[in-house]
């Protein structure tokens, strides 16, 4: 049987990680979405095309990436649930080899890596913001200046 105090210090550790997740994510929009606005600002003031293309490029790449980070993150889920209701002692909950992060991470992770799973998770708003508004406007600003230019 698996000792409460190791569970507990596995639950403890999930849960620092699947809260990590959200600090990296914020940290680098925090960096990112106000340089992201500028090249934006920069590409509509100068009417430039180029300037634009790369700013929507680099905020979709990152936003790819930050749906594939939330990904990763989703992959800790199982794995929460499964202490949580060992700890309620619900019936169902069998026993559990304590310190099996990664073992239970690889096991979701197939799951989790298809593009329908990673595309469900690029469209959460919290994912989405700021970069689905910076490409908007700059795709709007893009179409406009080839219209009008």
């Amino acid at each position: 049987m698996a000792g409460s105090d190791d569970l507990r210090a596995e639950y403890l550790l999930l849960q620092t990680l699947y809260e990590d997740y959200d600090k990296r994510a914020l940290s680098l929009k925090a960096i990112a979405g106000p340089l992201l606005g500028a090249g934006v600002a920069a590409g509509l003031k100068e009417a430039s095309a180029a300037i634009l293309i790369a700013t929507i490029a680099v905020a979709l790449s990152l936003w790819l990436l930050e749906a594939i980070w939330k990904s990763f993150q989703y992959c800790l889920v199982g794995r929460i649930e499964r202490l949580e209701a060992w700890f309620r002692d619900e019936k169902g909950a069998t026993e559990i080899a304590p310190f099996q992060i990664y073992a239970a991470w690889s096991e979701a992770w197939p799951h989790r890596r298809r593009v329908g799973n990673v595309a469900g998770v690029f469209v959460q708003p919290f994912v989405a913001l700021p970069y689905a508004v910076l490409v908007a406007v700059a795709g709007v600003g893009l179409v406009v200046g080839l219209v009008v230019g």
